[in-house]
């Protein structure tokens, strides 16, 4: 976290114990209230902050527009605070500080593991870093629940620090940060409701907001959820078939992939059994946004003797897609028109993972573009070839790599293209099972599957309402990763836990090395099956 050298000066008003200040953003300054034009209204379990003024750079400089907070009582030890306010610039967010705490902070992202706040504060973002905007802090002996309701995914964070300036320079303070969706940026603004939960229960905090999240977004226990294909309840392994490597090397090809799959249904029946194929399209992630069967695989006879194979044994195949990466180099992506690219509120363009993979320690993927799925041109171009090749191979089952990349984009919506993506695969492909990587609240409820890597720790909460398996890079005997670039990683088969599948690996001679330990995990998932 940063800091101002000097105190902004912020009026502090009382509300049921807590001490609160408020500032905004707009796209080109940071206002506080001015409290010369500033009153507070109080009544039944109900605080009202009006101001008619703004001001900044610590009070120097006065500025048009007005603040409202609310806050109210709803128990007790349960408030809940919304702000609305008007600039006379396009307004990024808002921020509403809890002052005055003691200190150190702790915080939490389960309500269970706390960690003090170091020197430098902490800062819980959503949906980047937390996978619902719900947190908990401890100051002075107290446990709170920090949260907000927000049925739109929109960008919270929650920032906790020591006030380095000031009178209340030492002091513990808490800073609720709601962000506009960019392309919603006007002059005026309005908060969601954010909770502050002092009872001190951080199982009842999460119980409620769980609950509020399921209406919010349509949430429902997995086995009733309508996006769930029936057969999609069977599975208990997924069988992870690496390709094609960056680099051109082949791991598989499409009758290795076959012959793979033949010897696992040697040993669990086939249905309980799905297919996931990095790297199927050739080079991988060199060959995103351009989808068929590479040549060197075995080109189209061989891929489709593999999804007619897998079919006839039972086990469902899932090709991988990139939800929002391309490679720029390639012909069909000359001339890409700015606004399909991912970017940041004030137009920086996001470039997501980049990984080493010529080895030149390099790093430097700039031949990656990532794309917005919200533009409707990208998302028509992404689903068109997913659809075409679904129709003629017969796959149907779909993974999204990198669909927990969000980020405020100013043109289009990420979010809202992600559900549509995922409304029209599903119009469009009967039974079809969509995948995606990683999860957040909202994500929950596009998709019923995710990948999700054993060092991230989803919710507990969340198992009611998706599955999960391994990430690609885990799940091989000798902890080979395959497609991916960390060449070795955690070794050995991933075993079945409650809300995650068995996952098993194979790149090239996975067979020949390590048939002992495949044998053992594949008799383990027949052996814990209900």
């Amino acid at each position: 976290m940063h800091f101002a050298s000097f105190d902004f000066g912020d009026p502090i008003f009382d509300a049921f114990g807590l001490r609160l200040s408020a500032q905004l953003f707009t796209l080109e300054n940071l206002y506080g209230l001015d409290p010369a034009h500033a009153r507070v209204e109080t009544s039944q379990g109900r605080v009202r902050v009006v101001a008619r003024g703004l001001r900044s750079a610590g009070g120097q400089r006065a500025a048009a527009g007005s603040f409202e907070l609310v806050v109210e009582q709803a128990e007790p030890e349960l408030l809940r605070l919304r702000a609305t306010a008007t600039a006379g610039a396009p307004i990024r967010g808002v921020k509403l500080l809890l002052r005055d705490l003691e200190a150190p902070l702790e915080a939490s992202a389960d309500g269970a593991t706390f960690a003090a706040v170091g020197a430098h504060g902490d800062v819980f973002g959503y949906p980047t870093r937390i996978p619902t905007p719900l947190v908990w802090t401890r100051s002075g002996g107290a446990t709170w629940a920090l949260r907000a309701e927000d049925d739109r995914v929109r960008e919270k964070r929650f920032a906790l620090s020591t006030e380095r300036i000031g009178a209340l320079a030492g002091r513990g303070c808490i800073e609720l940060i709601h962000d506009e969706s960019a392309p919603c940026f006007s002059t005026s603004i309005a908060t969601p409701d954010f909770v502050v939960d002092r009872r001190g229960a951080a199982d009842v905090a999460e119980a409620e907001h769980v609950a509020w999240l399921a209406r919010a977004f349509g949430l429902v226990p997995f086995e009733a959820r309508s996006d769930l294909p029936a057969w999609a309840c069977d599975l208990r392994l997924v069988a992870v078939l690496h390709g094609m490597h960056w680099s051109g090397r082949v791991f598989l090809d499409y009758a290795a992939m076959l012959d793979v799959l033949r010897f696992v249904t040697d040993r669990i029946d086939a249905r309980h059994v799905l297919a996931y194929l990095p790297g199927w399209e050739g080079r991988y992630y060199w060959e995103y946004g351009a989808y068929r069967p590479d040549p060197h695989l075995g080109g189209e006879r061989g891929f489709a003797a593999l999804c007619d194979g897998a079919r006839t044994l039972g086990v469902h195949l899932m090709p991988m897609f990139g939800a929002n990466c391309v490679n720029a180099t390639l012909p069909r992506f000359a001339g890409l028109d700015a606004s399909m690219y991912l970017k940041s509120a004030t137009g920086n363009r996001f470039h997501g993972n980049t990984p080493d993979w010529d080895l030149s320690r390099a790093h430097d993927t700039g031949w990656q573009a990532w794309l917005n799925p919200g533009h409707p041109a990208w998302r028509d171009d992404l689903a068109g070839q997913i659809e075409t090749l679904a129709a003629r191979f017969g796959f149907d089952a779909v993974f999204l790599d990198t669909s927990e990349v969000w980020i405020n984009d100013r043109d289009h919506d990420v979010f809202a293209g992600y559900r549509a993506l995922a409304d029209r695969l599903h119009a469009r492909i009967p039974g079809l099972l969509l995948a995606g990587e990683y999860d957040y609240d909202a994500l929950i409820g596009c998709f019923p599957l995710f990948q999700r890597a054993w060092w991230t720790r989803a919710p507990a909460w969340s198992q009611r309402f998706v599955r999960r398996f391994a990430h690609l890079c885990e799940g091989e005997p000798e902890g080979r990763t395959g497609v991916h670039e960390f060449g070795i990683w955690k070794p050995g088969c991933i075993a079945a836990q409650p809300g995650l599948l068995a996952t098993l690996a194979f790149q090239d001679e996975t067979l020949a090395r390590s048939r002992e330990s495949i044998e053992r995990a594949i008799a383990a998932v027949v052996e814990g099956q209900p």
